[in-house]
């Protein structure tokens, strides 16, 4: 994967209607996307040799992806749309998450968290997180000939 800067990664959400375009959440200066694989542990003695040693042997089990960021706040079309998911139930919109030269995962995410902050003497902030509900497709991005 050629190198890219970490600006050009975007968490997109969706404006909820039939047709579904998707805004970036510009704001955002620092974003994470973490994929989880649990493993279900299914080792069991050999029935020939069972004071032998024992490797593990794992089952694929329950897959997540989670979303987080932090930004400062810009009031735009996203984040309102983000702000207006959170307070609904359920708290989920459709997400992309696209890496320049890589590919774009999307799906449903829960969200999990929203945090508005301020400080006396700095910008209005916020956090996401976010858990994905169900199944996160990947599609890679062709390589550049």
């Amino acid at each position: 994967m050629a190198k890219k800067k970490g600006r050009e990664v975007l968490i997109r959400i969706g404006d909820g209607q039939e047709t579904e375009n998707f805004n970036a959440l510009c704001a955002l200066t620092t974003k994470a996307l973490t994929v989880n694989n649990e493993e279900i542990d299914v080792t069991t003695a050999d029935c020939d040799t069972p004071g032998g040693a024992l490797w593990t042997e794992v089952l694929d089990g329950v897959r997540r992806i989670a979303l987080s960021g932090n930004g400062i706040s810009k009031k735009d079309t996203a984040e309102a749309r983000l702000m207006t998911v959170s307070l609904q139930t359920p708290p989920v919109a459709n997400m992309e998450v696209v890496v320049p030269n890589f590919g774009t995962f999307a799906g449903a995410f829960f969200v999990q968290s929203m945090e508005l902050t301020g400080e006396q003497s700095g910008g209005a902030s916020f956090a996401l997180t976010m858990g994905s509900t169900g199944a996160v497709t990947f599609t890679a991005e062709a390589p550049a000939p």
